[in-house]
């Protein structure tokens, strides 16, 4: 093997384990996004099913949201750092799929940061 080649094979080798542990923290991110509403979900549950005031809970009912929260401002920036990576791989002309290049049908991005993903026609 050239030098040229060894060096896009480790090169490449590389690009995988980014993608690779990419995917992997945004699946860590939903995992830990979707536990959490759960979590809010159960809170109010659980202080009726004690019988105690509303005012019971509240701080931590107000905390844990502000965790959640967080953890979708940090999913934000997962996904915006992918777009990030895919564009970099892309100009460098790595082989490597850092994610699903076909949007799913029916898909319309929704929410802050959207407007530039619009297609142009």
């Amino acid at each position: 093997m050239s030098h040229a080649n060894a060096h896009y094979a480790d090169s490449q080798v590389a690009a995988d384990a980014v993608a690779t542990l990419l995917w992997r923290l945004e699946t860590q991110l939903d995992e830990a996004f979707a536990t959490g509403g759960e979590l809010l979900a159960a809170l109010p549950r659980a202080r009726t099913a004690a019988k105690l005031p509303a005012i019971a809970g509240q701080q931590a009912f107000e905390t844990l949201s502000q965790a959640i929260l967080a953890i979708g401002t940090a999913r934000g920036h997962t996904v915006a750092g992918h777009r990030v990576i895919e564009k970099v791989g892309r100009q460098i002309g790595y082989e490597t799929s850092f994610g699903d290049e076909q949007p799913k049908p029916d898909f319309v991005p929704t929410g802050v940061g959207a407007s530039h993903l619009r297609v142009a026609a």
